[in-house]
């Protein structure tokens, strides 16, 4: 008798041992989905990776980890923590803001040329982050080649409505003061004209109102004293053609037109790393697989 209850003993803290050892993998097993499934974001940009410094590149990818997406720019003369795609000189760490639409997508489009401190990039490869707000542990890079090009002219936004406000920015040839810029359409009459001053790092801008029709109109900017002439195209299109896009700015949601370009404010990352709670699935199901075999083991001692 007093052996047979030795032996109930000895079974039963073994069985115990046992239901802990199972319990164990079973959090393990229901857990290691929930880490899985906590969401990811990816991101990836039109072209073949390598731009002049002033071309519009576009960024997109996937995020399911949050709503909003922030996106900055690390390399060659910026801060290793990043700064904002257009604000160059901003708070390091921060990003630009993009919303996430509801099939986890977000897009960003980067008129680099409306960049403030454009003249901090140089010719160099420069890693673009994409991380959630809320969680910037979820995080992705992709690298695209910067070129810095010796002389340019752009005109932004693109393309243009009647009216619009028109933005040409440039670099001249060092020595320039002041450049002549020249709209004409397509069969070559002269619309506008203006002369626009240039700095001693060779950078100019000028802005004007396009009153004119639809169609395609050429801007030419010369000086005597440059070797070649820089030119550059405008595109006005009737309003109806253009498509509203939704982005929020600044917790503000701001219905626009998507040929403006689009500047969101830097946003500071939260520095914190947030940790996923334990699945009440998990728990409940580890339970449940624990009470069974602490069961049935009760039923073998009978």
């Amino acid at each position: 008798m007093l052996f047979n209850v030795r032996w109930k003993m000895d079974f039963f803290r073994y069985n115990l041992r046992y239901c802990f050892f199972v319990l164990l993998i079973a959090m393990i097993f229901f857990i290691q989905p929930v880490f899985a499934d906590s969401g990811y974001i990816s991101i990836s940009y039109r072209g073949s990776g390598g731009y002049y410094i002033g071309d519009t590149i576009t960024f997109d990818g996937k995020n399911t980890a949050g709503n909003t997406t922030v996106v900055k720019i690390t390399g060659p003369g910026l801060p290793p923590e990043g700064v904002p795609l257009y604000d160059l000189n901003g708070i390091p760490g921060s990003g630009n803001t993009v919303p996430v639409t509801e099939n986890n997508s977000w897009r960003f489009n980067w008129f680099s040329l409306n960049t403030q401190g454009i003249e901090n990039l140089v010719t160099a490869r420069y890693t673009i982050t994409a991380m959630d707000l809320e969680n910037p542990e979820k995080n992705a890079t992709s690298s695209v080649l910067l070129k810095k090009p010796e002389f340019y002219i752009d005109a932004q936004p693109g393309p243009l409505h009647p009216g619009d406000y028109v933005q040409l920015n440039g670099v001249a040839e060092k020595g320039v003061t002041y450049v002549i810029i020249d709209v004409s359409d397509s069969n070559g009459t002269k619309q506008h004209s203006f002369t626009s001053p240039v700095s001693g790092t060779g950078f100019f801008n000028h802005a004007f109102h396009a009153d004119m029709p639809t169609g395609n109109y050429f801007v030419t900017v010369s000086n005597p004293a440059m070797k070649k002439s820089l030119k550059s195209t405008l595109t006005i299109v009737s309003p109806e053609k253009s498509t509203p896009i939704t982005v929020v700015l600044a917790n503000a949601t701001v219905t626009q037109d998507s040929s403006p370009a689009i500047t969101y404010p830097p946003v500071v990352v939260p520095s914190r790393t947030q940790g996923l709670p334990l699945s009440p699935v998990a728990a409940i199901a580890g339970f449940l697989i624990s009470a069974g075999i602490i069961f049935a083991g009760s039923r073998w001692n009978r």
